[in-house]
């Protein structure tokens, strides 16, 4: 019991930080930044679909006015997009 206190008090910071990843919606994020510039426009397309119906797995791009700036693989396409969205705003520094 006593290790289980100093264990959970050292990874605290840890799983806090894991906790917030796994809630941040980077497309919203994203989407929020760039309809701050109305010229700007935003897309998310299908790449490549791959595996048996039971196990696909998604590929999309994320286009900023029609280019590419990121790739996001997912098991669904909406995993895909957040994965795609998550670089995108990596790449700005956020």
């Amino acid at each position: 019991e006593k290790y289980k206190d100093i264990i959970l008090r050292l990874m605290a910071p840890v799983l806090s930080e894991e906790r917030r990843r796994k809630n941040t919606d980077y497309k919203t994020a994203l989407q929020e930044i760039i309809q701050k510039n109305k010229e700007e426009t935003l897309t998310y397309r299908l790449f490549k679909e791959s595996g048996p119906d039971h196990d696909k797995s998604f590929e999309v791009e994320l286009l900023i006015n029609s280019n590419v700036i990121a790739h996001g693989m997912g098991k669904s396409k909406r995993q895909a997009e957040q994965d795609a969205a998550r670089q995108a705003l990596e790449l700005m520094g956020r």
